[in-house]
């Protein structure tokens, strides 16, 4: 008799097998069902590996820099006392903001004042001589005339005459100078500014030479900055330019450059410019750090390029041109360009040379493309590009 214990796992086992014939049927209809047409797709290019691509195309660009630097006074002086003297009288405090020809100090005018009057005095004294020797020399010219006067007598009026001259221009030289003295006692400002550093107090003695202040004319500031011999050729006096500053965050303030350098500088071989920002509200400081956002030349059309695309062998730029191979298909092929930064566009580089515009150029797997290999090359949305007449460059 036949055990009917052993016949349950024989009928198991086909019935897995026969499960298994029809899960691998079913899987192999699908994947036929699936699969492109072999005549739709040549085997070439299914094969080909895909690559991101990029179209070369001009678009506008207006040429920027920015350079930090530090913001300082568009004026400051030191002021020093030229007279000996007493201060009786200070008219300002370190610090403060003052106004053009308003008095820093006095000092005593005492001295000063005699001397003015004794120049005074001398030269009424000098024209007092001056017109007596004037009427004497024309009493002996007239007296010479009828031969009554002699030669003698002549000479010593026209030296008497000669001598009171210069005695009054010596007496007004005199009187200048002392006027002069008299207004050195008096320190006013040179112009409109804040005071960085004033010390002077009533009742100190002041010798010539001693230094009194130093004033800062911050209506307005500059920077000091520096540019290529690439930059420096499209800037000039009265180009507008923008500062920023970290201490207002946020605000632009509006500057123009004032100066350009002729020449570079002997140890950065770079040229200097002087931007100036008005600063009549006060809101920025000397020594504050400041960035100018400078335009450097006229805005053109610019040709880049994705850095990811550019290829760095020993110092030498390449990327892969995607060209169509005349089959429907395309093919990559290697070719050295020259580039250079672009301003603001860290993740980009300018085409300098060696590529054209409409031409298409491999982004992605630059580093295992080959010359002349097949590729299937997608736009940034992952769309194939097909081989056409409009798409060839």
């Amino acid at each position: 008799m036949n055990d009917p214990n052993k016949t349950k796992p024989a009928v198991g086992l086909k019935i897995v097998f026969l499960a298994l014939a029809a899960a691998g049927l079913g899987g192999g209809l699908l994947l036929r069902a699936t699969a492109p047409d072999p005549q739709a797709l040549p085997l070439a290019l299914a094969q080909a590996p895909v690559v991101s691509s990029y179209r070369i195309e001009a678009l506008p660009f207006q040429p920027r820099t920015t350079l930090t630097g530090l913001l300082e006074p568009r004026r400051e002086v030191e002021i020093y006392a030229e007279m000996a003297g007493r201060v009786v009288e200070v008219g300002a405090d370190e610090f403060d903001s003052v106004d053009n020809e308003q008095v820093l100090l006095r000092m005593d005018p005492l001295l000063a004042k005699v001397a003015v009057n004794r120049a005074e005095a001398a030269i009424a004294r000098a024209q007092s001589q001056g017109l007596l020797a004037h009427a004497q020399l024309k009493r002996n010219q007239g007296l010479a005339k009828v031969d009554v006067s002699s030669r003698a007598a002549l000479d010593q009026a026209e030296d008497a005459a000669r001598q009171a001259r210069a005695s009054r221009l010596e007496s007004e030289a005199a009187l200048a100078e002392a006027r002069d003295r008299l207004r050195k006692m008096v320190i006013a400002a040179p112009f409109a500014g804040v005071l960085r550093a004033f010390t002077v107090e009533a009742g100190e003695y002041l010798r010539p030479g001693e230094r009194v202040a130093e004033l800062l004319d911050v209506g307005a500031l500059r920077i000091r900055v520096a540019l290529t011999d690439r930059q420096i050729i499209s800037v000039l006096p009265g180009v507008e330019a923008n500062l920023e500053v970290d201490a207002r965050p946020g605000e632009i303030f509006a500057g123009r450059v004032v100066a350009v350098a002729g020449s570079a500088d002997l140890r950065s071989r770079k040229f200097p410019i002087l931007v100036e920002v008005d600063n009549r509200d006060g809101r920025l400081l000397p020594g504050m750090v400041a960035r100018v956002n400078l335009t450097l030349g006229e805005r053109r059309d610019l040709m880049a390029l994705p850095l990811d695309a550019v290829l760095d062998e020993f110092g030498l730029k390449f990327v892969f041109v995607l060209v169509p191979d005349g089959e429907g298909g395309w093919q990559s092929a290697k070719r050295r360009i020259h580039t250079r930064p672009v301003a603001f566009r860290p993740a980009e580089v300018e085409i300098v040379a060696g590529l054209a515009e409409g031409e298409l150029i491999a982004t992605s797997s630059i580093r295992q493309l080959k010359d002349e290999m097949a590729v299937r090359p997608v736009s940034s949305e992952g769309d194939d590009i097909h081989a056409t007449r409009n798409n060839a460059p």
